[in-house]
């Protein structure tokens, strides 16, 4: 079974083996990386001839890298002195707007030959380098499988998308009871986290059928898609008995009469005028309706 993309942190990311083992059943990934992921720009040359110093010895093992090729060097290094990527310009994106305001990425990107664990180069990946705009300390660094005519907004979506699934982790362990397991053994919790994965979906599913359907006042939708008793809200004053004595009405709380008092005009509000905000250049929107492994 594939899909369309997989996502995941450094954590799985830095291990090149399982990258490997993702190209080999032909899955595509946009996998987080550390800074200390080693790689080159250009594939160094790969020879089967063997070496032996002074023609003398035991020969070094084949294939090797030729002699006087250039080492592998972490991502970190070529962007800050590799010329491919200290020379590119950042390309500025707006990933989603939050409660603190539009998040805002600058992106690099080129093509990255990984290493392999023999040190020999492996699979040429698409190497992905992103920035927050309003902290540049931050950095990202993320590696593709997907071919190069892949768009930058379609995997920078992919790899941003990864908080739905830490937020479905988040939500199953405080409101499903996904932290409350006390079992002894790996199965046991992994069907644990399957019936809380399941009950999350019934959740989600229900929540959103309910979505589409007009609230009444008391929050719940009435009988054909119209709200019932109380559909429209109070406001606020409300007619109690009128009182036989003096022909006034009689709060419910109050039942002596209470006086009117007579209305007060409304102060006119001073007429503001408010001067056009400067607008700044609209940054590139990604694109939506990607199918994402989630």
């Amino acid at each position: 079974m594939t899909f369309a993309y997989l996502t995941f942190d450094e954590g799985y990311g830095g291990k090149p083996e399982f990258l490997r083992e993702l190209d080999r059943r032909g899955q595509r990934y946009v996998a987080e990386v550390p800074r200390s992921f080693t790689g080159w720009l250009q594939a160094p040359q790969v020879t089967e001839r063997p070496y032996r110093k002074g023609g003398r010895g035991r020969g070094r093992a084949t294939p090797r890298l030729v002699a006087g090729s250039l080492k592998a060097q972490s991502v970190e290094h070529h962007l800050n002195w590799g010329p491919a990527l200290r020379d590119q310009a950042w390309r500025r994106w707006h990933v989603k707007d939050t409660q603190k305001g539009p998040l805002v990425w600058e992106t690099k990107r080129v093509e990255l030959v990984a290493k392999d664990e023999q040190g020999l180069p492996g699979a040429t990946l698409q190497l992905l380098v992103a920035r927050n705009v309003c902290n540049r300390q931050e950095l990202k660094f993320f590696l593709s499988s997907a071919p190069a005519e892949t768009s930058t907004g379609e995997l920078l979506l992919v790899a941003f998308s990864r908080w739905r699934v830490e937020r479905c982790f988040e939500d199953q362990k405080t409101e499903l009871g996904f932290d409350h397991f006390e079992g002894r053994s790996y199965l046991a919790l992994m069907r644990h986290q399957a019936i809380t994965a399941v009950t999350h979906l019934f959740l989600s599913e229900v929540q959103h059928a309910l979505r589409g359907k007009k609230p009444r006042a008391d929050g719940l939708s009435g009988p054909h898609r119209r709200g019932g008793l109380g559909s429209r809200l109070p406001t606020g004053r409300t007619r109690g008995p009128r009182d036989p004595r003096r022909g006034r009405r009689r709060h419910r709380l109050h039942p002596t009469p209470q006086r009117r008092r007579p209305p007060q005009p409304h102060p006119q509000k001073a007429r503001t005028t408010r001067r056009p905000k400067p607008q700044s250049p609209r940054a590139n929107t990604l694109p939506v309706g990607s199918e994402l492994a989630l």
